[in-house]
Order: C-alpha cells, then structure tokens, then sequence
C-alpha cells in the first residue's frame, strides 16, 4: 500500500515548560532527520507526556522552538497548527474514543476532521492485523480494555500521517498482541518518524534511537541511527 511521500524532519530547540512554576522540562533538544523508531525514556512524572503534547501541538511550550516539515511552528497561528496537526498521528493512553460510537464511526469522525478518507483496504487490513475486524461496528462501551487499546491503534494506521507520536502503546496488552504491534512499528518506521514514550524493552530494543529525558532535559539528544 502505497503512501504520498512527506518530507520527515523534527527539530526541538532549548524547549522549556512549567506548571504553576514547577519546572517540568529544561532546556530540551532533539533533532530527527528521518523516519525511523524513536524511543523517549524517563521516570515517571518526568515530563515525557508533557513533551509529547507539545509535539502533538496539544500544548505551547513557555519558551523555545519547533519545527517539523520544515516549518518554525507557530503556536499562535492556529491555521498553521491545524495543518499541521493534520500530518500528526498520536495514540495516547486515555485513547481519545467516543463511548458510544462504534469503532468504524469513531474512525470516520476521525476522517472528517483531517481531510483523509477512510479506505476500506486500510481498514480491512490493519484491523485485521490488530485482531479487531470483528468489532468495527461495536460500539467502543462495549469492548475491554485491550480492544479499546487497539481500537484507538487504528487511528494512527489507517490514515497517513508523516509523523506518529505514542504514549505506552502496549499497555494493558498480552504477550501476543504486544509482538504485532512491534510488527507493525518495524513497518512503519521504514517511512514515517515513530516517536514512542515507553517503558517497553523490546520496543527499544527496535528502536533507531533511544532517547532518555534526563539527557534531553540537558540540551544533549540529538539524531544518531543504529
């Protein structure tokens, strides 16, 4: 299934964000030049989800810069944002679905809203992958926790997006459904930049790059690919 090519490139400059004063991230940097598997490590409370907002253009960040696609992102310019947002898949761990739609609905709201259509051949294939076929016209109060987790794994596959951000992807997963999903990263990042904030093992150990908060709080993580 082939995919239009979109330049892959994201740049964070001396970022800086805190809440009611508390600093929560300090002088963060990273540079990705390509697709691949990225990883960002941290304890917990570290400000691994705050940095992967600002990335998704879900928070502004105090001071510092971003770019992506070659562009110096404007947090201000909400017609920029949107189109950006547009190029941004991103699975986080409250999963984002609407109770009491289906997933198939879910999935179409989903369509609406960045402008891609939801092709059945994706659909077909990536819910059938994800082992979820039988549920696409479920509403999601319906399912358990581990296909709701997968439920929301389809946004990030049946659309196009440049750019993919994942908080703990495999929680709440088995063994079995954790080795597809490692699959299907390893399909991704042949074209399109994966960030994932983990605590995974084995999603690092197929990363390109693993980046540690701690180092990154410091001005210190940029591109390297194994």
């Amino acid at each position: 299934m082939q995919r239009a090519s979109v330049k892959r490139y994201l740049e964070v400059n001396h970022l800086n964000f805190s809440y009611n004063n508390l600093p929560i991230l300090k002088d963060v940097s990273l540079r990705i030049d390509g697709p691949g598997l990225y990883t960002i490590y941290g304890e917990s409370g570290s400000g691994k989800t705050t940095l992967i907002n600002i990335l998704a253009l879900i928070q502004k960040p105090l001071t510092g810069e971003l770019k992506m696609f070659n562009e110096k992102v404007d947090f201000n310019n909400e017609t920029q944002i949107q189109q950006l947002r547009n190029k941004i898949a991103y699975f986080f761990q409250d999963l984002n679905l609407i109770e009491s739609l289906t997933i198939r609905e879910n999935l179409d709201i989903i369509s609406l809203i960045n402008g891609q259509p939801l092709l059945e051949e994706y659909l077909t294939t990536y819910s059938k992958t994800v082992r979820i076929y039988e549920k696409l016209d479920t509403p999601v109060n319906y399912l358990s926790g581990g296909e709701r987790q997968r439920a929301a794994l389809l946004k990030v596959l049946v659309f196009d997006y440049p750019l993919i951000l994942l908080d703990e992807p495999t929680n709440n997963l088995d063994r079995e459904n954790v080795a597809t999903i490692i699959e299907l990263l390893n399909e991704l990042k042949k074209d399109k930049m994966v960030l994932v904030v983990t605590h995974s093992d084995l999603i690092a150990e197929h990363a390109n790059q693993v980046f540690l908060l701690s180092e990154l709080n410091n001005g210190m993580g940029r591109n390297g690919q194994k």
